[in-house]
């Protein structure tokens, strides 16, 4: 298991990992593959099938919907320690309806689909790993979702600055106003209005 070893480290970090058994482990690790992604670079690309969900080791992806016009609107970002994918593609088999984007050079787990079932039905272990898993994807697409229903553009982006702490320094600002869905000029005189 050494060759693999920042494998199974970075999926331990993960707060919710129960306790699997090494050879649950072993059968994971040799099962998935490490992967380098380049800035820029798609994991998913809107309109395609999903096969894989991706754990990402170091660096930051944007979750994005292009409208029709040819607008983006980030519907989330995905850090370090998180996984990452368009779920609801990967278990129906649909194509995807958002882009997946590296904003920095990274490193990811790639996951088939097809590994994470079959681990799921040997074990309870897994089957609970999975369940937590999907669980933190489906409680922050809540919270997104009565962000954008409830609060205002500037409560919004005290919410972004309260959950992703350091991302102003990492990501133009036109990318936080389609994340709030206002338009980088609405931004820029929230926060203005901030500083006086």
């Amino acid at each position: 298991m050494s060759e693999h070893k920042e494998q199974y480290e970075c999926i331990q970090r993960l707060r919710h990992a129960p306790a699997v058994s090494d050879s649950g482990w072993e059968l994971f690790i040799h099962r998935t593959e490490r992967k380098q992604v380049k800035r820029g670079a798609y994991l998913v690309n809107a309109g395609e099938r999903v096969s894989y969900a991706y754990f990402c080791i170091t660096g930051l992806f944007r979750l994005f919907y292009t409208l029709e016009d040819g607008k983006e609107f980030i519907k989330s970002f995905s850090l370090s320690n998180e996984f990452v994918t368009s779920y609801g593609a990967m278990i129906s088999g649909e194509p995807s309806y958002f882009s997946i984007q590296a904003l920095e050079d990274s490193a990811v787990i790639e996951i088939p689909y097809a590994v994470l079932q079959e681990l799921s039905d040997r074990s309870h272990e897994w089957e609970r790993f999975v369940r937590k898993s999907v669980e933190q994807l489906y409680l922050k697409k809540e919270e997104r979702e009565r962000e954008l229903l409830f609060l205002s553009a500037a409560e919004r982006l005290e919410a972004f600055r309260k959950k992703y702490p350091d991302l102003e320094l990492r990501i133009p600002q036109y990318q936080i106003a389609s994340y709030l869905g206002i338009s980088p000029v609405s931004l820029s005189r929230i926060i203005n209005q901030k500083r006086n």
